[in-house]
């Protein structure tokens, strides 16, 4: 029997990043040689219990529950919180009233006023929190994280932070709650910038200001697969922010769901009075670096202490040998993460404060867009 603390989840909903999130954590033991804690999803909720019985069967045979207090009644170390952006609010209420710990996707919320409910709700209630910005787990921008932090490459001076999807391009693709204002708060820029904006503010600092440009290039879809109705779209396809810092240094942030031939493209560009790095999350083990004293571009992992909460970036990343690709190794990672952080008693740097601060970036930029691109101030 192990002598490993056993941390216990359950899982609100089981779409496609609520089975993303089952598989990472059932892949610990597989994936990262002597894990620290013995990590299980114990519980889902779901609004229908049947369906999907072989995938759950797979990640242990969770319990699976249709009533939200039978849920949180279960014996959880945390919830995980996988369900559509408007459900995030009420599900964070009641998990912070039954005293559970709480994951969460991102974004954190719709808009502001909801981030802030959530953020006053779990410090009442005095549990944990985490928020699912993956791209913070990645190798390569650890490192670049820790490289930046050492003082070797200077002062960050303008950089640039891209991620291009084609996953809303075909016209015919039909509408969902992605594609609502009202549930899911914004369309690209919500989705994709979100990470974006948190790994600028992970990697160079906090804006002070926020101009911004979107539109809607596909403006009504069907209304089902196949269907000959058609409903509008009221948000964005893509959008391009400017974020400015408090020392000068100025960014940008593009997103889009419509970039033709793309697939999914993630990079980023950080220049620096002394040098600059570059990533892109296409290889997410190495980085790229260069300094004036070199005067090259190095590709790899540079020799610097690496670590997101005090945790060995490589003790959190799964084995080449192991891995199951960047987006299962990504959230693995993460979920991995909080375990080790609940199991410590610590707080994670990810939690919900983090998350607010990326939301009011988020929600500055909307306002900038309907605003012609105004530059709002952050305070």
């Amino acid at each position: 029997m192990s002598d490993k603390p056993l941390v216990k989840f359950g899982i609100f909903g089981l779409g496609f990043i609520g089975k993303m999130h089952a598989q990472a954590a059932n892949s610990l033991p597989f994936c990262v040689p002597d894990p620290q804690v013995d990590l299980r999803v114990a519980a889902l909720l779901r609004r229908n219990a049947a369906g999907d019985e072989a995938f759950i069967q797979s990640v242990g045979n969770p319990a699976v529950y249709t009533d939200i207090n039978e849920f949180l009644a279960q014996d959880l170390d945390f919830v995980d919180i996988c369900s559509p952006n408007h459900a995030h609010l009420p599900q964070t209420l009641a998990a912070a009233e039954a005293g559970k710990n709480i994951y969460c996707e991102k974004p954190l919320a719709r808009d502001m006023a909801e981030a802030e409910q959530m953020l006053a709700a779990v410090k009442a209630a005095g549990v944990k929190t985490h928020t699912a910005f993956t791209l913070r787990y990645h190798p390569g921008v650890v490192h670049a994280k820790a490289l930046l932090e050492s003082g070797a490459l200077g002062e960050p001076l303008h950089y640039r932070l891209i991620m291009y999807h084609s996953s809303y391009l075909s016209t015919q693709r039909p509408t969902s709650w992605r594609l609502r204002m009202a549930d899911s708060g914004g369309g690209a820029w919500m989705d994709l910038g979100s990470h974006l904006v948190n790994l600028s503010q992970y990697l160079v600092g906090e804006p002070v200001n926020v101009s911004a440009l979107q539109h809607t290039f596909i403006q009504s879809r069907p209304d089902v697969a196949g269907g000959s109705g058609s409903v509008p779209v009221d948000v964005d396809d893509w959008c391009l922010a400017t974020l400015k810092l408090a020392n000068g240094a100025v960014g940008t942030v593009e997103v889009t769901r419509v970039a033709a031939g793309t697939g999914e493209d993630t990079s980023l560009e950080i220049y620096c009075s002394k040098g600059a790095v570059r990533y892109s999350a296409s290889k997410p083990e190495v980085m790229q670096w260069h300094d004036l004293k070199s005067k090259t571009w190095i590709t790899g992992l540079p020799d610097v202490d690496a670590r997101v909460n005090g945790h060995k970036i490589n003790h959190l990343w799964a084995t080449p040998k192991f891995e199951q690709g960047r987006m299962v190794n990504a959230h693995l990672a993460s979920i991995y993460d909080f375990a080790l952080c609940l199991a410590e008693g610590k707080d994670s740097e990810l939690n919900f404060e983090s998350a607010v601060r990326t939301q009011r970036v988020l929600e500055a930029a909307n306002q900038s867009a309907k605003r012609g691109g105004e530059t709002i101030r952050l305070e």
